[in-house]
């Protein structure tokens, strides 16, 4: 700053005036015009043999590594699409040879010797390829198929990822017993029933609905709340297995799980099971609204009309208004003379609408002809069983 100062002092010629008037050179100093220190040819000179070179040189290193990996990933998917055919050709030659077990063995054995030892991380890969052709291909042997299974090893690799702290890696594992079909590793599933957390629990249960038998035993003492979720997966793999009627159907409709009890219930219309009074007596006083209307559906599916004295003094204790619609709608399918009548005083005591709804559609589903010659004392009411008729009489009228 000293050196600046004294080459400004020197080269402006106010030397002299320094000690006389110190403002008066600071002010020289300020407005005095400086010679450009960049000029025009300066700045060509710089973009040419700096910026311009160093910009090209960029782009060619980005372009470059932009090839370079591309044929990098060109080369790994080509790498991937000869091991992925030479894994399925080898397994589809297992899978459907006629080799007996110590064949199968041998040539397992040459193939980890081979490919494995050199690849470590090539058996996971097999795995899922072994799964995804149990998951799509039927008629398979399930016994030579747990055969190649365990002489690759790989129930070694299931096992551990069933001790695995996390729940992702212990589904898994489930997953592959499930897929696989391998009933008798049920006792390795069943301790996840009870386990803290909620999608392990859930997709052990599926596991285990999926590997039993047709009884399907894990639900009689089966304690956690099932979700909507898992009562469908439940009765789909119910349904698929194409069995009769589980034998245990009569305790799950007694069970505390009220979960099981919904679950016991549909499978009861689905297999056209045959309930009796006490039963329905029972499931209709349940202190969950969701299992009556189960039991309520139930009664309306399979055209239970001896139920229609059990739902008219039922209905008289009925909170739930969406139940008491059901059971309005199941008189419409089952009713008769007397349940006529019941439903037509109620038509004078029930206010709600939806409810009125229903109740002038099931007498008039009992007898068409009745409203012909009925006639209300209330105009009002006249008028809105009216307007209520013509929405059953026309679908089209929204």
């Amino acid at each position: 700053m000293k050196d600046l100062v004294n080459y400004l002092v020197e080269e402006t010629g106010i030397k002299e005036q320094l000690s006389m008037n110190p403002k008066l050179v600071l002010l020289s100093i300020t407005n005095y015009n400086f010679p450009t220190i960049l000029t025009t040819r300066d700045f060509f000179l710089f973009l040419k043999y700096f910026f311009i070179p160093v910009l090209i040189v960029f782009l060619v290193s980005i372009v470059m590594v932009i090839v370079f990996r591309r044929y990098r990933l060109d080369r790994l998917d080509f790498k991937r699409v000869q091991l992925e055919d030479s894994v399925n050709t080898f397994l589809t030659e297992l899978i459907f040879s006629d080799y007996s077990e110590e064949e199968l063995k041998i040539r397992i054995d040459a193939f980890k010797k081979v490919s494995l030892k050199k690849n470590k991380k090539l058996a996971p890969f097999i795995l899922q390829k072994l799964l995804h052709i149990k998951q799509n291909v039927q008629q398979i042997n399930q016994e030579k198929f747990i055969l190649i299974y365990e002489y690759f090893g790989f129930n070694k690799l299931t096992k551990k990822l069933l001790a695995d702290r996390s729940w992702e890696h212990k589904s898994e594992g489930i997953m592959h017993y499930q897929i696989l079909d391998y009933k008798a590793k049920k006792d390795l599933i069943a301790p996840f029933l009870t386990n803290h957390h909620k999608a392990l629990r859930s997709n052990a249960l599926i596991a285990m609905i999926s590997l039993s038998d047709e009884n399907f035993d894990v639900l009689d003492h089966y304690e956690a709340t099932i979700t909507r979720a898992e009562e469908f997966k439940i009765l789909d793999l119910i349904y698929q297995k194409e069995v009769s009627i589980p034998t245990n159907i009569n305790a799950w409709l007694k069970s505390t799980n009220e979960s099981i009890v919904i679950i016991a219930i549909k499978l009861a219309v689905r297999y056209k099971f045959k309930f009796n009074r006490e039963q329905l007596n029972y499931l209709l006083e349940n202190s969950n609204p969701l299992v009556r209307k189960e039991i309520i559906i139930a009664i309306r599916e399979l055209k239970l009309e001896f139920a229609n004295p059990l739902l008219m003094a039922h209905y008289k204790i009925e909170k739930s208004l969406r139940n008491k619609i059901s059971i309005i709608k199941t008189f419409q399918k089952i009713g008769n003379t007397s349940t006529k009548e019941y439903a037509l005083r109620l038509l004078t005591k029930e206010n709600d609408l939806d409810l009125k709804f229903e109740i002038v559609n099931c007498i008039y589903q009992i007898d068409n002809n009745f409203f012909s010659h009925y006639k209300s004392k209330d105009r009002l009411e006249a008028e809105l069983i009216s307007k209520i008729l013509l929405h059953h009489k026309n679908p089209y009228i929204n």
